[in-house]
């Protein structure tokens, strides 16, 4: 853009020298003058009218016209995705819906308060791993894969924090677990922790991408990105950008039977859950597989088939969690 802009630049200049030459030679330089200045005059007040009558915002410097139409303030609290279309700027609660909408206008997702793109069309995404620590969560956190995978996320994008004061922070539902004519009544992962993370001889379960959102913000405001519901091929976008993701899956990686579940009733309402839920933290891909680290695993980057991994992910509520720099 700066090129043409120079190039321009120059044929201009070329122009109006050899048009001054032109009438110096028919002596007429004081008409040359005035013509210049009343050509730059009536530029000015093109520009300002239709700035001020027509509200077309003027850009800045090295400033694009979508950066421009992005107004950080204009963002409402709780829809923290934009998309611009040919004719106006849509806002989004949730990621997938603004892909969506994005896809259908050939436009990318925007985050609030950062004009930071987090979604944008791409042919093919190259492929890409990233190198993130490892941490396990036994001994300490026997049910911590949740807090676990977040302390790997967070630690890579720079923050010092531990698996132990993150298990201390994370929200928690207290609801005890008792049974009555059959029927299981326990906390709800949707609203805080449920049960002990410290003990497997003790009650216990886990915690799903609510409550690990809300305390990833405590490390990063306004820079954490909540994908969940998003289409599997759309959540791999913070890796092509390199910032691993926080998911959700079950160990078996396949689709799990009914029998696997059990029907909780909760303070909020009836939910199903199975005792293969688990977190862990995607690092990469290629165009076979995902690679991930679990925090129950030596092995780094774990590589699994994108089909298997995509199926458990799925049945789990497609939960997915990343930031932004």
């Amino acid at each position: 853009m700066d090129m043409y802009v120079a190039i321009l630049g120059a044929i201009l200049l070329v122009i109006l020298i050899a048009m001054y030459a032109i009438a110096k030679t028919l002596k007429v330089e004081k008409l040359f003058g005035m013509g210049f200045l009343s050509f730059f005059i009536l530029i000015g007040l093109f520009v300002g009218g239709t700035h001020f009558f027509l509200d077309v915002p003027l850009l800045k410097i090295g400033e694009t016209s979508a950066e421009a139409e992005i107004d950080d303030e204009a963002f409402p609290a709780t829809t923290p995705f934009a998309v611009i279309t040919d004719e106006e700027t849509l806002y989004f609660e949730q990621f997938s819906k603004a892909v969506s909408t994005a896809k259908k206008h050939g436009t990318s997702v925007y985050f609030y308060d950062q004009n930071y793109v987090v979604w944008e069309k791409t042919n093919s995404l190259p492929p890409r791993i990233l190198q993130v620590p490892l941490i396990l969560q036994f001994p300490d956190l026997p049910r911590g894969a949740e807090v676990t995978s977040l302390a790997m996320l967070l630690g890579y994008a720079g923050e010092k924090v531990n698996k132990l004061e993150l298990a201390e922070h994370i929200k928690k539902d207290p609801t005890p677990l008792s049974m009555v004519d059959d029927m299981i009544f326990y906390g709800n992962p949707n609203d805080g922790f449920v049960g002990s993370m410290y003990s497997l001889t003790e009650p216990g379960y886990g915690v799903y991408h609510g409550p690990i959102k809300e305390l990833a913000e405590n490390y990063l405001p306004n820079q954490i990105v909540d994908m969940t519901g998003a289409k599997f091929e759309d959540i791999l976008y913070p890796l092509h950008a390199g910032r691993p993701i926080w998911v959700i899956i079950h160990t078996q990686f396949k689709t799990l039977q009914d029998e696997e579940f059990q029907t909780w009733k909760t303070p909020s309402g009836e939910i199903e859950v199975t005792y293969f839920q688990h977190a862990v933290l995607l690092t990469g891909y290629d165009g076979q597989n995902i690679y991930y680290n679990d925090p129950l695993s030596l092995e780094v980057n774990r590589p699994i088939s994108k089909s298997r991994f995509k199926e458990a992910w799925q049945q789990m509520g497609r939960q997915a969690i990343s930031y932004v720099d």
